[in-house]
């Protein structure tokens, strides 16, 4: 088994869940998906076990970047400036 691959995929499980909570979870996310793309490079080079695990590594990891960036973009466009005001105070 790939340890990259597992490692990708536990990096996505926290990424997820850390998205919600701070920003931190998109950075986890970054290097998650980096970490997935390898290891599937890997394990095509060396003939390991383990492409599952990464692919659910790198689908984790690409829902963990994502959500916020949906999530932010129908803030932008459906939020109108009166609303940002209202949620800062």
């Amino acid at each position: 088994m790939n340890t990259k691959a597992i490692f990708s995929l536990i990096l996505g499980s926290v990424s997820i869940i850390l998205t919600f909570l701070t920003p931190l979870g998109f950075i986890f996310a970054i290097v998650g998906f980096y970490i997935g793309f390898l290891s599937l490079r890997e394990i095509h080079k060396t003939g390991q076990q383990g492409r599952r695990v990464a692919i659910a590594g790198l689908t984790c990891n690409t829902l963990a970047i994502t959500i916020p960036l949906i999530i932010m973009i129908i803030h932008l466009l459906f939020l109108t400036p009166a609303d940002f005001r209202l949620v800062i105070s």
